[in-house]
């Protein structure tokens, strides 16, 4: 196992360690979703560029357009403010779990991209997920800190949706496209996306602005660069099975948070289906065949049969199913 694997596997731990307590950050700071959403993206996009002008100044570096980088960005963007949203409406598990979905919507993007059905296999994960969605769906209550559960599912699944187009993009980019190329154009991307709803809603987005502002800074610097840069480093070097392991960290350790330091708690019913989509993302991740080159090309690839090409060499592999 060399250095290069056992850092990207690290920076995906704290990614989603990260991400798994961005619900007491959004909390605490009282403010509304799209300004801690706006916030996570204009604050990165501040210090990113600083470093990107700074290195460009060095002749180290560069911030060639990438438009895949670009889409992408408003694909995260919309993400996090359905993700915060959610977190206003639900409880912080299921918040976090639904985002989670992206992997599994990731199988159909790949099937329409084919112009097939997903394989057998991935529809039954899409619909064990689905059932685990319905239950918690149907035992839904006022168990976040929002008055309307129904609703924070909704969110939850639309931000799921988007990561997936931020993951298909992400995994669709040229290994040319460099680390501070990628957060430095997804930042710019989500500030200009999140500043519409910024601009064009009520007073009531600026509310609590002066005593929040803090928790904002800490949203910016720590899920905005800190897990950007960290996912962009992992994806390039982790294999499915292994970053969608690691990924199911976040909606645990928000359930953890949540039932702590919020006194929530999953009804029996909501607990079962938390643990069905859950199951579907790992089984996910293990059974992943159809994957995406970094060359930008859809492939069927085979598991290594030497130790030569481990996860360093080859970003994404797998099992080499047929169909």
């Amino acid at each position: 196992m060399n250095k290069g694997y056992i850092q990207a596997f690290l920076a995906a731990v704290v990614a989603a360690l990260l991400m798994g307590s961005l619900c007491v950050f959004v909390r605490e700071s009282a403010c509304s979703a799209q300004l801690c959403s706006f916030a996570r993206f204009s604050i990165g996009l501040l210090l990113i560029g600083t470093a990107g002008v700074a290195l460009i100044y060095r002749k180290q570096g560069n911030l060639r357009f990438s438009g895949k980088s670009f889409i992408s960005g408003i694909g995260i963007s919309l993400c996090i403010l359905f993700y915060f949203l959610a977190i206003k409406e639900t409880s912080a598990g299921i918040a976090a779990l639904l985002p989670a979905t992206g992997p599994l919507f990731s199988a159909v993007w790949i099937a329409l991209l084919q112009h097939h059905l997903p394989p057998r296999r991935d529809g039954l994960l899409i619909l064990t997920a689905g059932l685990g969605i319905v239950l918690v769906s149907l035992f839904a209550g006022n168990s976040g800190s929002g008055q309307n559960d129904a609703m924070g599912i909704i969110y939850g699944l639309l931000s799921g949706l988007f990561y997936s187009l931020y993951i298909m993009l992400n995994r669709l980019m040229s290994p040319e496209v460099t680390l501070l190329q990628r957060t430095f154009w997804q930042s710019m991307a989500g500030s200009l996306v999140l500043l519409v709803p910024l601009l064009t809603g009520s007073d009531s987005v600026w509310e609590n602005l002066g005593c929040g502002w803090g928790w904002l800074v800490g949203i910016g610097v720590c899920q905005g660069v800190g897990v950007l840069l960290l996912v962009a480093y992992a994806m390039r070097r982790l294999s499915s099975l292994e970053f969608g392991i690691v990924s199911c960290l976040e909606p645990t350790e928000a359930a953890i948070i949540g039932c702590l330091l919020y006194g929530e708690n999953l009804q029996a019913g909501q607990l079962c289906g938390f643990v069905l989509v859950l199951c579907a993302i790992l089984a996910k991740a293990a059974m992943y065949r159809k994957i995406i080159e970094p060359t930008g090309k859809l492939v069927i690839s085979t598991p290594p049969a030497t130790a030569e090409n481990s996860p360093e060499n080859i970003e994404f592999f797998s099992e080499g199913e047929q169909h």
